[in-house]
């Protein structure tokens, strides 16, 4: 109600506000539920419950929508009316059933029991950037750094935060990927078979940016990559696409969802092939994934999914040099994956996760290889399985718990490995512990601490090797109104050397002889981070993180006769990143991030293919005809070593040849200039059917993402989707 209020000359319109207020409960046993959201949808006003339990707003005259959450509860959504007198609301919320994977939020900040430092990228965004592959998909997410020789290539090298790879090519990726929650990484070198990915059936991507090991042990201390298919959680359809584009690339995929009572099912395939942007990178791929789920009225789901996966792709080689040019390399992959999830009691639930992963890899010389040039097969038999149990705890208003184990066994079989060593295999167990607690007023503190245990067997009695870890991890979040969030947090990463690191020998096609070392020290990091997260509506928000992380013994191959797999005395890296979205005009979308990243060998040597400064910036435009994205990429420039060199350095040398000084050769330092490269896509939507059209690199600018390996200019692909959705 408005009142007009004489203040000495001026004469001034006042609005009297209404308080409205009240306690919010637990249904069950009446208790005051502290730190709930309290958010007003009309207005972006919000307040969070007391330690006990009490909120107050004060609104004036008006109908208005009162949302209230918590973690462990459903959200409770009640129209009010606010006139004069004053109101009071005691809110009781209903306990929820959760699982894990529900316990996430997307938008300005998640309730993630791990790091909170986590982006998700959701399936329209993803269909929005229409990339041919998976590492094209994430070379586009903030934070993330992606190197490969081309977008369908076998090998990837994937970093956050500059984590990894300390060297390219090498064998210690430090970012653990994960497909629905389980692990993909090929046990001989840690890296996932990257052609076996289903992008067509990809919902979600979350990436944490952060060491991870307090949950998911060694193979994730530089950060999680965790990929989310679609399940048929959503409406029963049917969808075909056909695309075409450079270098006679040519894809089709077929993906069908269906639901009948309590079951859904699904099934994808696709196949694609392409000759490739230059000599022996051609690429032929075939994906079959077929899945399978139950759930029933008491919460109790189970799902059996299966992808199975082949690949037949050309190694272009250096540029300069054509001793790799006829190499090329097929596989098969199969990934077996169950799980399941039961409630055992009010707020109490368990899931169950037991998963197989089988590669088999041959490579082998073009049929047109000079004879002087082959080098003949390579195989490669890997196989790993591993079983994971949680138990999730939501029954307490200010603590959610949870508390879980792994097991994984793998093997390896390979060509490239030292004869004397039969079947290298790893054992690893761990258990862990997670914790958030509500302090209240706004705030919440995370914990966890895992312990884990890996042994390394590489047979034939030789001796095996034991590593073993605790991994701690803390962090205090502070929100205010629901619209900004403060975050200080500290956790430790783990990684026990790869098999390749340990018991590789083998003679690389460009001259270099690389052997792994049964000795060396397993890898940890100490991380720190300040993050700023703001959310301003539906329409703009963003964060700022600023983190500290200092790499103990990073494993890395030293360049001598041979390359010999080493521990590094110590790395630091600091940085600052900054993201942000604007979709305030309803045809306008613009995101955007700028990453700054310094990082330092304590050891004094160069610190390799770590750009200082990256920026990504996009622009969605759409009205009734037409969608465009228009994006560009940004980086400065790269430091590399130019181990192509073959000249050892006489003593009036000092360019373009190598010089050996105590137990390891030294080889000129070059650098890869900065590069912008744009794209443009443009699509239509056309009832049931959707055509885009995109142009990568639109102005045919000349780069390389790692030495002599030239990427494509200017390409093009069309992409022709029809969807059919069960009525």
């Amino acid at each position: 109600m408005c009142r007009f209020v004489s203040l000495y000359v001026f004469i001034l319109p006042v609005c009297w506000a209404t308080t409205i207020s009240g306690y919010v409960r637990d249904s069950v046993t009446g208790k005051s539920i502290p730190n709930a959201n309290v958010y007003i949808q009309e207005t972006g006003d919000g307040t969070a419950s007391s330690p006990y339990g009490y909120y107050e707003i004060n609104l004036i005259e008006g109908n208005y929508t009162m949302e209230t959450s918590v973690i462990g509860f459903k959200t409770d959504i009640r129209k009010i009316n606010v006139g004069n007198e004053i109101l009071e609301f005691e809110i009781k919320l209903n306990r929820a059933i959760l699982e894990y994977s529900e316990i996430i939020v997307k938008g300005l900040f998640t309730s993630r029991l791990g790091n909170e430092s986590v982006d998700v990228i959701n399936a329209e965004e993803i269909n929005s950037r229409d990339k041919e592959s998976i590492p094209d998909v994430l070379r586009t997410i903030p934070g993330v750094d992606v190197q490969f020789a081309h977008p369908n290539g076998r090998n990837v090298n994937v970093s956050i935060r500059g984590s990894s790879d300390y060297k390219p090519g090498g064998y210690n990726n430090r970012i653990l990927m994960l497909l629905d929650g389980f692990p993909i990484q090929i046990p001989n070198s840690g890296a996932p078979d990257w052609n076996s990915l289903p992008l067509e059936s990809i919902q979600r991507i979350e990436v944490d940016n952060s060491p991870a090991s307090a949950q998911y042990g060694h193979n994730s201390m530089g950060g999680v990559i965790n990929l989310i298919t679609d399940d048929g959680s959503m409406e029963s359809s049917t969808t075909l696409r056909f695309s075409g584009g450079s270098y006679s690339k040519a894809q089709t995929s077929i993906t069908h969802n269906n639901q009948k009572g309590n079951w859904r099912y699904g099934i994808n395939t696709m196949a694609q092939t392409s000759s490739g942007h230059r000599f022996n990178a051609d690429n032929q791929t075939g994906r079959l994934r077929t899945y399978l789920c139950y759930g029933d009225q008491k919460g109790r789901t189970y799902r059996l999914s299966h992808i199975l996966s082949y690949s037949d792709i050309g190694h272009p080689g250096f540029a300069s040099t054509s001793s790799s040019s006829y190499r090329k390399s097929e596989r098969l992959s199969q990934y077996i994956q169950g799980h399941g999830f039961y409630p055992i009691g009010k707020g109490i639930s368990m899931s169950h996760s037991l998963f197989l992963n089988k590669f088999n890899t041959i490579y082998y010389d073009r049929k047109d290889t000079p004879e002087d040039k082959k080098e003949g097969n390579r195989d490669y038999d890997d196989l790993a399985v591993g079983l994971r149990s949680e138990m999730l705890i939501t029954k307490w208003a200010r603590w959610i718990f949870m508390a879980g184990s792994d097991v994984e066994w793998s093997r390896s079989r390979v060509s490239v490995f030292n004869p004397i060593y039969e079947s290298p295999s790893q054992l690893s167990l761990g258990g862990f512990i997670q914790s958030k607690y509500s302090i209240g007023n706004g705030w919440s503190f995370g914990t966890g601490l895992r312990y884990d245990y890996r042994k390394s067997d590489p047979g034939s009695n030789f001796q095996s090797r034991v590593y073993s870890n605790w991994s701690p991890k803390i962090n205090l979040m502070y929100t205010i109104r629901g619209e900004r969030v403060f975050t200080l947090a500290y956790s430790e990463g783990f990684r026990a050397p790869s098999l390749s690191e340990l018991y590789l020998l083998h003679t690389s096609s460009y001259g270099l002889t690389m052997q792994g070392n049964p000795n060396l020290l397993p890898e940890k990091v100490q991380a720190f981070e300040i993050t700023y997260e703001y959310l301003h509506g539906d329409h703009w928000d963003g964060s700022i993180s600023l983190f500290h992380n200092r790499y103990e013994n990073m494993i890395d191959f030293v360049y001598n006769f041979p390359v010999l797999a080493k521990n590094r005395e110590g790395v630091t890296g600091d940085g600052i990143e900054y993201k942000f979205r604007f979709g305030g005009i309803d045809v306008i979308n613009i995101s955007g991030s700028y990453a700054y990243l310094n990082m330092s060998d304590r050891g004094g040597d160069p610190i390799l293919y770590r750009s200082k400064y990256r920026g990504k910036l996009y622009l969605n435009y759409q009205n009734k005809l037409i969608k465009i994205r228009v994006g560009a990429q940004a980086w400065s420039k790269q430091t590399y070593e130019n181990f192509l060199v073959h000249n050892q350095c006489n003593q009036n040398e000092n360019d373009d040849c190598w010089i050996q000084e105590d137990d390891k050769i030294i080889f000129p330092i070059h650098k890869l200039p900065e590069r912008i490269i744009s794209e443009i896509i443009l699509s239509k939507e056309m009832e049931t059917y959707t055509a885009s059209l995109r142009i990568s690199n639109v102005f045919d600018t000349p780069y390389e993402l790692i030495q002599d390996y030239p990427m494509p200019g200017r390409t093009w692909q069309f992409t022709l989707t029809k969807t059919i959705k069960k009525e």
